[in-house]
């Protein structure tokens, strides 16, 4: 049986879905077709022309998924569907086919479980990064607020559970180490890397960035135009699922729109949580090049 219950400290437990010993959501589906759904995306059909957008979990997904589609459709309108709907460890190999090209495919997934198509053939990537203070706050919320978790613990239970490596996806730390030295080995094939905190300080400029990636050229006015259109309280109202939709899959009055801010791992982190997170960081900022805003 591929599903596990991960238990805290306090004796509450997250519901994932163990894929010979990398852990999952399970996305209210049956587990055992949610890990053979897994352990099938390395041999997944890409298209030439498909862009992989691959973030850890909480990472502002949602946000680039939004501004990539537009800018691939020249228009700054909502998207009229989730990203989930194009999320490879999500969806099935069948669903996906029916989307148009090009599509705009998403993953959380570490680079093992990923097409190897994506290597292979160079295909378009774009990986966004988020300061992990920030990223666990959030990934909190997010555990709590969705049904098919199954768990109600405390932020400091849950805390050590994220430093510990035992939800979803794995360690953060572990995931951009691994993408840094694959960018760095292979520069034959171009990643695009946004970093959450920059596209909060300069969107417009990100936006075009985004796009010179893409190869697209879009106007001035058509960037101005995304760049308003996906600010937070934006894609708060235009994103939100109807109501009978969010009482079937969040508790309470979750959103996947929570804040979208920078620094607000201050109002969660206590001092000796700050001191013990920064210890793993640290360690992981000795042997890595990238660095992360926390403010």
């Amino acid at each position: 049986m591929s599903g596990i219950e991960v238990v805290d400290e306090g004796g509450e437990k997250v519901q994932l879905v163990d894929v010979d010993g990398y852990r999952v959501c399970n996305f209210e589906r049956d587990p055992n077709e949610v890990a053979e759904l897994v352990r099938g995306l390395k041999d997944r059909r890409c298209r030439p022309d498909d862009v992989f957008l691959l973030t850890p979990p909480k990472s502002g997904t949602h946000w680039v998924w939004e501004i990539t589609c537009m800018l691939i459709q020249g228009r700054a309108d909502t998207i009229p569907k989730s990203k989930s709907k194009n999320m490879l460890e999500h969806q099935t190999a069948e669903f996906l086919e029916k989307v148009e090209s090009p599509r705009v495919l998403n993953s959380h997934l570490n680079i093992k479980h990923l097409p190897k198509q994506i290597f292979e053939d160079k295909l378009k990537t774009i990986l966004v990064l988020r300061n992990p203070k920030d990223l666990v706050v959030s990934f909190y919320h997010h555990t709590k607020g969705i049904k098919c978790y199954g768990y109600n613990g405390k932020w400091e239970h849950f805390f050590k559970l994220f430093l510990n490596n035992e939800l979803d996806y794995g360690s953060w730390f572990k995931y951009v180490k691994e993408w840094e030295t694959y960018i760095l080995e292979h520069s034959d094939h171009h990643i695009h890397v946004i970093f959450y905190e920059e596209l909060h300080k300069n969107n417009v400029e990100e936006i075009k960035r985004l796009a010179k990636f893409l190869g697209l050229d879009p106007s001035e006015e058509l960037v101005q135009a995304i760049s308003e259109k996906c600010q937070f309280h934006n894609m708060y109202k235009d994103k939100m699922h109807p109501d009978s939709v969010r009482r079937e899959i969040y508790n309470g009055d979750y959103t996947l729109y929570r804040k979208g801010k920078v620094g607000d791992w201050k109002n969660w982190f206590t001092v000796a949580q700050n001191e013990e997170f920064d210890k793993h960081y640290l360690k992981f900022a000795a042997s890595c090049g990238m660095r992360f805003q926390f403010t």
